[in-house]
């Protein structure tokens, strides 16, 4: 339990980064959208909403982030992580906004069999609210971890590997089929995924992440050094050429649309925007009728500021002293 407390405390600290905000309206650049940005300002978990802030309770949790943001029939869904007290050290809450009530998850899924550690990624289709993650059972003799994943609070348990994990699966439904990412052995690299509770390894691969097309499931990220990614329904494989050495993020909206963490999206292969490089790698993005929205982090001295760009317009901006940008989501008016 100490390993995993270790890496979640240093991921959330790097997340945690306080926010105060230095924006630049640009009205004309949302595209008829609204645009919503998952972060923290001020110490305190908050969304903005075409660059409003709605901060977020924290039920006394130190440094709340708001990682995710799903907006589905005009509820508002954030998935983010603070840090609270037990009566001998402080642990990793994962916590959950629908509408900006909070529920602490790790009290609301817990069981006296198995205590929730991290819960990594959330989905939500129509009403339904799925989260995956890991469960811990109370042996004090070693740690035995399981991955689960939760539709509406009713847990499915997807695998028990038996020792400590340290990985970040991400979870995506199609046609009431619930996808997980994960590793063939618990390791930092996911290398495979699930389908409906069935592994299936991809070798010598890092998979990032997983997004769908129509009816199709794709799982995406680097294999060989080079851009990949795989039709999960066909079993189809695809290599991306140089410079797109590896798929953080993908979207196909008619076109097919990757990053490779630089700052450009590339669609269908080709150099799509590249707009203000000088803000750095992308963290997430979605193109949102033709318009193009990603959420940017350039290194500033020993810290970063995280940048909205919208179109290749600069929208708003936040230093690291006060401030962070997770996450990006768009709905069309």
């Amino acid at each position: 339990m100490k390993k995993i407390l270790l890496v979640l405390t240093l991921a959330t600290a790097l997340l945690q980064i306080s926010c105060s905000e230095d924006l630049i309206s640009n009205s004309t650049a949302t595209n008829s959208a609204d645009v919503y940005v998952a972060g923290q300002k001020d110490n305190q978990a908050c969304y903005w909403k075409n660059n409003q802030p709605v901060f977020l309770d924290s039920n006394g949790f130190t440094g709340p982030t708001a990682n995710k943001i799903i907006v589905s029939n005009n509820d508002v869904y954030v998935l983010g992580i603070g840090i609270g007290a037990t009566t001998t050290a402080l642990e990793n809450v994962p916590m959950f906004w629908k509408n900006g009530v909070l529920t602490n998850l790790k009290a609301a899924l817990s069981t006296d069999e198995e205590q929730v550690m991290t819960i990594t990624d959330m989905e939500v289709i129509g009403s339904d609210v799925y989260f995956v993650g890991y469960t811990k059972k109370p042996i004090i003799t070693f740690d035995d971890y399981t991955l689960a994943y939760w539709k509406n609070g009713v847990k499915t348990t997807v695998r028990n590997y038996g020792h400590y994990v340290q990985n970040l699966p991400k979870i995506k439904i199609q046609n009431n089929s619930v996808y997980i990412t994960a590793s063939a052995n618990g390791s930092l690299t996911i290398n495979g995924y699930y389908a409906n509770s069935v592994f299936n390894e991809i070798p010598n691969s890092i998979i990032n992440g997983l997004t769908t097309n129509g009816s199709d499931m794709f799982a995406f990220g680097v294999l060989n050094n080079a851009g990949y990614y795989k039709n999960i329904n066909t079993n189809a494989e695809t290599s991306l050429p140089a410079p797109i050495n590896g798929i953080t993020k993908m979207q196909f909206a008619t076109d097919m649309y990757v990053t490779n963490g630089s700052n450009t999206i590339y669609k269908n292969g080709i150099s799509f925007d590249n707009s203000q490089p000088e803000l750095g790698g992308i963290i997430d993005f979605k193109i949102q009728n033709s318009g193009a929205y990603k959420i940017t982090q350039v290194a500033v001295g020993d810290g970063y500021t995280s940048h909205l760009v919208v179109n290749g317009v600069e929208a708003m901006h936040i230093n690291d002293s006060e401030g962070t940008f997770m996450s990006v989501f768009v709905v069309q008016n």
